[in-house]
């Protein structure tokens, strides 16, 4: 079902998806509850990790890139930010969360571009020690039962929030996550996923929820310095994001994801070849990278899976 919405800035009505709310422009950002800048570690460039706050037409507040969790960061295992890169003594490093006393322990192994964060059966378990770049890779470990729910918010961070841009060039950059635990249980296209903030857009009206939000119509460019879309070539404060609201309860194990789509798979070179994945690749193996089926402009995307038994 599409709603009609007034544009910011603009005179004519455009379609958009239920529940969607446009903002144009950037954010009022500030530095967020992760890493802002690489002091220490191989890197010392700053990895402009910030987010901002944008109001919409309807007095509307909104956290971009992505509501920010307080919780306790994974232990990293490959992190040349504000470590020396390979962290050998990630297995000791890395304390079990207790989401059910009565579970089983699992180890994930987790690589996101950029951001991610863990529920698992509506507990939370960790999130990324970094927002932005370099690209580090993690473990977590928890103790839960089955049927044994995974929720992931994933984030393709960018450094204009409101804007899905990145970098003073006004990059528009890609996600992905990858994921394995010890039991088997992998990412790959039997996920479900949904996007909540789709950016930089001309015309949001190019999105379209018939099966899920789709936003593979809306316009994008190839440029020797990255995707951009024509929105972004001449004025970057003209592009527009379109929002949806987090569900409170989306990472509840009675949460119903029914109307998301399964998630769209993606090649390690269609998303990184950096070396926080590239050197512990082994890692993740049988998993796939996934994310929603535009991985240039779906900048929040929620991914849900529940195991019923320990895979085979």
């Amino acid at each position: 079902m599409l709603i009609t919405a007034l544009l910011t800035g603009a005179t004519a009505l455009a379609q958009i998806p239920a529940g969607g709310v446009v903002t144009t422009g950037e954010a009022v950002s500030r530095p967020c509850g992760v890493t802002t800048a690489c002091t220490s570690g191989l890197q010392t460039r700053a990895s402009m990790q910030r987010c901002g706050t944008v109001t919409a037409p309807d007095g509307s507040q909104w956290e971009l890139p992505a509501p920010i969790t307080d919780g306790p960061a994974a232990v990293d295992i490959y992190n040349d930010c504000t470590g020396q890169g390979d962290n050998p003594n990630y297995l000791d490093e890395v304390e079990t969360v207790v989401v059910d006393p009565d579970g089983v322990e699992i180890t994930g192994y987790i690589f996101a571009d950029n951001y991610y964060e863990l529920w698992v059966n509506g507990t939370f378990v960790a999130r990324d020690s970094l927002g932005m770049t370099p690209f580090n890779s993690t473990i977590v470990r928890f103790k839960a039962k089955y049927p044994m729910t995974y929720a992931f918010k994933a984030v393709d961070w960018d450094t204009h929030p409101g804007l899905g841009m990145e970098y003073d060039s006004y990059r528009v950059g890609d996600g992905g996550f990858i994921a394995r635990f010890s039991d088997g249980t992998v990412t790959g296209s039997h996920w479900k996923v949904e996007t909540f903030v789709i950016a930089p857009l001309g015309d949001p009206s190019c999105v379209t929820d018939d099966n899920g939000r789709d936003s593979t119509a809306c316009p994008s460019e190839k440029t020797p310095s990255g995707n951009r879309v024509p929105c972004g070539l001449a004025d970057p404060q003209s592009c527009k994001a379109l929002l949806f609201e987090i569900p409170d309860d989306w990472t509840a194990p009675e949460f119903d994801e029914s109307s998301w789509v399964n998630a769209t798979l993606y090649t390690a070179d269609q998303v990184t070849g950096t070396p926080g994945y590239v050197r512990h690749a082994d890692l993740f193996e049988p998993g796939q990278f996934i994310w929603t089926r535009n991985l240039v402009l779906d900048n929040l995307v929620l991914a849900r899976y529940t195991v019923e038994a320990p895979p085979d």
